[in-house]
C-alpha cells in the first residue's frame, strides 16, 4: 500500500421538506455499514419549506478530521433532488469530471452546456408516484435519488443502502416503499454524456 487513502465528498441539493438532510444521514450510514468513516453535514440557517438546502456527506477510508462543509471544487458528486435547483448551483466552480445525478426527465439547459461534467438523470418524481411516496402533496424523492447515485458511482452497495433505509425508517410500509423506489431508480438511472 502506498499510503494514499480515499475520501469522497458528496453534496445533496434539495428544497426544505424534500428529505435532503435525511438522505445525507442515510447515505452516511450506508457508508458506515460498508466499513467506512463517514460524516453527514447539514447546512442549517434560516431555511424554510421550499428554500434551497445543501447537505454534505463524506465517506472515507480513514478517520475524517475535517468538520467543515464540503468545498465545491472538492466535490466528487452532486445529488440534485429537483431540476430547478440547478439555477442555484455554482456551476463554474465545479471541477471537471464531477458526477451530477439529477431528478429530471430532461437535463436542464445550464447543465447541457457543461460538457466537462458527468451528468446522469432519473425521473424520481415518477418513481415516487409509482411507489406512493407522497407527503402533504410533495413527492418524497430523496431515497429514490440515493438509488440513482449508487448506480452512478458504485461507492455504496445496494444492500448497504437498503440496510440503512431499514435503520432509518424501521420495518414496515414506508421502508418498503423507499426500498422499491431505490431499486427502480437503480435500474432506470442513465448517464446522458
Amino acid at each position: 500500500m502506498d499510503g494514499k487513502w480515499m475520501m469522497t465528498e458528496i453534496r445533496i441539493l434539495s428544497r426544505g421538506g424534500q428529505g435532503g438532510v435525511t438522505a445525507a444521514k442515510v447515505l452516511a450510514y450506508s457508508g458506515h455499514l460498508g466499513g467506512k468513516f463517514v460524516q453527514a453535514i447539514p447546512k442549517y440557517g434560516a431555511e424554510r419549506k421550499g428554500a434551497p438546502i445543501f447537505a454534505d456527506v463524506r465517506i472515507a477510508d480513514k478517520h475524517v478530521k475535517t468538520h467543515a462543509p464540503v468545498i465545491t471544487g472538492n466535490t466528487h458528486s452532486w445529488i440534485v433532488l429537483e431540476s430547478s435547483l440547478v439555477e442555484t448551483m455554482p456551476l463554474d466552480d465545479i471541477t471537471p469530471g464531477t458526477i451530477i445525478v439529477i431528478n429530471s426527465k430532461e437535463i436542464p439547459p445550464a447543465l447541457k452546456e457543461k460538457k466537462s461534467l458527468k451528468i446522469g438523470k432519473v425521473d424520481a418524481v415518477d418513481i415516487a408516484r409509482e411507489c406512493g411516496l407522497i407527503k402533504s402533496g410533495t413527492m418524497m424523492v430523496s431515497a429514490t435519488m440515493l438509488g440513482a447515485w449508487i448506480k452512478a458511482t458504485g461507492l455504496i452497495s445496494l444492500e448497504e443502502l437498503i440496510a440503512a433505509i431499514k435503520h432509518q425508517f424501521g420495518e414496515g410500509e414506508l421502508a418498503e416503499a423507499n426500498i422499491r423506489s431505490i431499486r427502480m431508480a437503480y435500474e432506470r438511472f442513465e448517464f446522458v454524456n
